[in-house]
């Protein structure tokens, strides 16, 4: 399960060129805490790019995505954590920026490395985050500027809904990252519309989280996630259920968000 050369490469030149367009749309806003409903540095050309590479990273990682299985094909996964530190985000509208210093913080774990986190206010000018919010090509873009830093740091912005199984998607590609010793092991940032996951009650907003575990031996099956929301109320790190792309938790809230604009679902 080795990441090719071509994606190793290819994907950082592409994201650091797709976020470089810094006008955020304000149209693109909606009741959030800081994620734009359409990217629009995503050209029809950035985004066949960028969904050939999901492809092929999913190919390198052995990841199942739906595609000529006529049946949901899930890998055992166990129970699995990753050390992520949760932190606030400092701002309404930081949290793809604090949800980044989040998975960077596994990076700086995972390799030992000594050097200090970026503040999220460099990671926000990284990112290219506005009042508008952030865009997951802007997120793995900033990320991915810390290879080296902190060991091998390579994310990828996706879509979920362009697979032939979404929920699968999701599930393997999240799995994947967290348990198996891939090449460049990451803790997923989502993209997700809180109204579908329950511990919201009802409030709706595009948000960004990190994940940083899964359970598979329980039903449902459940994954961690490090919420930096402002809100003491849904801020901190929690089990929450999968779900589905119908039934309410993380897929369904992941899934919606993704077909409700061109903002990419997730950085793995």
């Amino acid at each position: 399960m080795k990441q090719s050369p071509f994606i190793a490469t290819t994907l950082v030149v592409l994201l650091l060129a797709a976020s470089a367009t810094p006008a955020f749309a304000a149209s693109g806003k909606t009741n959030q805490s800081g994620a734009l409903v359409n990217d629009p540095s995503l050209t029809p050309i950035v985004q066949s790019q960028l969904q050939a590479l999901s492809a092929e990273k999913d190919a390198a990682n052995g990841i199942r995505t739906g595609g000529g299985i006529s049946t949901m094909s899930l890998n055992s996964y166990g129970l699995v954590t990753r050390p992520v530190t949760n932190y606030r985000q400092e701002t309404t509208y930081w949290c793809g920026v604090a949800s980044a210093r989040q998975a960077l913080s596994f990076h700086k774990a995972f390799s030992g490395s000594s050097a200090a986190l970026p503040s999220q206010s460099t990671l926000a000018t990284r990112i290219g985050t506005t009042t508008s919010g952030s865009t997951t090509t802007g997120i793995a873009s900033a990320l991915n500027r810390y290879n080296g830093t902190f060991g091998s740091v390579s994310y990828l912005a996706s879509d979920i809904t362009d697979t032939a199984n979404p929920y699968e998607t999701f599930v393997n590609r999240i799995g994947t990252m967290l348990k198996y010793m891939v090449s460049s092991p990451t803790t997923p940032i989502i993209l997700v519309e809180t109204k579908y996951i329950p511990r919201y009650n009802g409030v709706s907003a595009r948000h960004y989280m990190t994940i940083s575990g899964i359970n598979d031996t329980v039903s449902p099956m459940k994954m961690r996630s490090v919420d930096p929301h402002y809100n003491s109320a849904y801020y901190g790190i929690r089990w929450e259920n999968v779900g589905s792309t119908t039934v309410n938790g993380l897929c369904r809230a992941c899934y919606e968000a993704d077909v409700r604009g061109t903002n990419k679902a997730m950085a793995w």
